[in-house]
């Protein structure tokens, strides 16, 4: 709700903007400066979507490509508030535009930006504040990796200055719908050493849940109560984990004596250099080829997943 808000909010700012220059031309200095003294300043001059635009989506978008238009790139690079204040503005349409004009708008604002390394750390720095940080007001992979990329691939920047950002590409490419999930070691509440590869099932559900979550019992019950759930993974067509990405204390053996026998109870601090655990608990359903075909679900979608998974017949295997 707060960046609906924002974002409304900035539109405004747009118009009165544009509405402001025009003032000016037809008034005295004194009118337009009164026009325009209760009116929230900009870097620079913000676009105004035409009225012809029918719809916020088209409205954002059109702001989006034309967002820096009137930007002298020399003046806010050189005054890092204003840089800041305009990034901000700018990637707050992000949740309301379409997705080519994002990519577009995004590929614009690199171009501007330049080859000095610089530059391209500090736009990095912002985007990861705004769009993929736990501060940020939302979350946008997709858009997050176009900032990065100019870093990765710019010769003068260090490797040393790059290695963090490419660790959070590795992580955020594995955990996408379609990726191939990674095969990171656990450690199993019995002190045995195994990974994910090692069971062939139809399905996995991959929970992760942090050692001293104390919600996360209701979520362990409703698919240990649930028939069609325990079915699938008695004739092993699923195969259930439940992973804590840090090391646990020493009362947690005892608190996973509860789970199933049949399910996979774990430890690995590895997990989170590997795949994105930003939100804890989270889930990944993988199929077969241990493929992502779904991630970040409720406790009820699990169960709906499993009830369509049950009645969806098995084709068996020719000898």
């Amino acid at each position: 709700m707060k960046q609906i808000f924002r974002t409304i909010s900035i539109l405004a700012v747009v118009a009165c903007f544009s509405s402001s220059v025009a003032l000016s031309s037809g008034q005295e200095q004194g009118d337009a400066g009164s026009a325009t003294s209760n009116m929230p300043t900009t870097p620079f001059e913000y676009p105004m979507s035409p009225d012809s635009l029918p719809t916020l989506q088209a409205r954002t978008s059109y702001v989006m490509m034309h967002f820096w238009d009137a930007a002298d790139m020399n003046k806010i690079l050189s005054d890092t508030a204003k840089f800041n204040q305009a990034f901000h503005d700018f990637v707050s349409f992000i949740p309301y535009s379409y997705a080519d004009s994002i990519k577009k708008s995004i590929s614009i604002l690199v171009e501007k930006m330049g080859e000095k390394p610089e530059h391209l750390l500090r736009m990095a720095r912002r985007a990861e504040a705004e769009m993929y940080g736990p501060e940020a007001d939302f979350w946008s992979e997709a858009s997050y990796l176009m900032f990065l990329r100019p870093v990765l691939n710019n010769k003068k920047i260090k490797n040393k200055d790059k290695e963090y950002y490419l660790t959070q590409v590795k992580k955020l490419n594995s955990s996408q719908i379609g990726a191939t999930f990674p095969s990171f070691p656990y450690t199993t509440r019995h002190g045995a050493g195994h990974n994910l590869y090692e069971y062939n099932t139809k399905y996995k559900y991959v929970l992760f849940h942090p050692s001293d979550c104390s919600d996360c019992s209701l979520t362990r019950l409703r698919l240990e109560a649930d028939g069609v759930t325990s079915m699938l993974t008695e004739d092993n067509r699923l195969k259930i984990f439940v992973i804590a990405p840090d090391k646990p204390g020493s009362g947690w053996n005892a608190a996973m004596e509860n789970y199933p026998y049949s399910w996979e109870i774990g430890y690995s601090p590895k997990a989170a250099d590997m795949v994105d655990l930003r939100v804890l608990p989270t889930v990944y359903v993988l199929d077969e080829n241990n493929k992502i075909i779904d991630r970040n679900l409720t406790v009820d979608q699990l169960l709906a997943l499993s009830a369509a998974i049950y009645s969806t017949p098995t084709v068996p295997v020719a000898e």
